[in-house]
């Protein structure tokens, strides 16, 4: 899958389609260091802003030993993707009307971060 990251109107850095993507295409596995929820809520504390839940007490924090799926930005209104937790991975996947050459991928972070 061709994706490209650069400057996003939405927030810093996008992440962007390079090819068509067709609903329902896994894009991009979210990858990142695994760390507790301890140690995740004092690296929100310091800002960083890159840090998923995977399940209870799993955390992935995609600024280390992250990927490009890191830069995936929030939508509320109209996002273009969803994500799937899928067997301790969490995945990118294009949303039901598929994602065009050159959109910005994103997806609703939900209420917990933006309420």
């Amino acid at each position: 899958m061709k994706l490209v990251v650069k400057k996003s109107s939405l927030h810093g850095k996008g992440l962007f389609a390079g090819e068509d993507i067709p609903w329902g295409v896994k894009i991009i596995e979210y990858k990142g260091e695994r760390i507790s929820d301890s140690l995740a809520e004092g690296r929100i504390a310091e800002g960083a802003d890159c840090i998923f839940e995977l399940g209870d007490d799993e955390n992935l924090d995609g600024a280390v030993d992250g990927n490009e799926a890191r830069y995936a930005n929030h939508a509320r209104a109209n996002p273009n993707c969803f994500i799937l937790r899928e067997n301790g991975q969490i995945w990118i996947v294009a949303g039901i009307e598929g994602i065009k050459k050159g959109e910005e991928l994103t997806f609703d972070y939900g209420s917990d971060f933006y309420p």
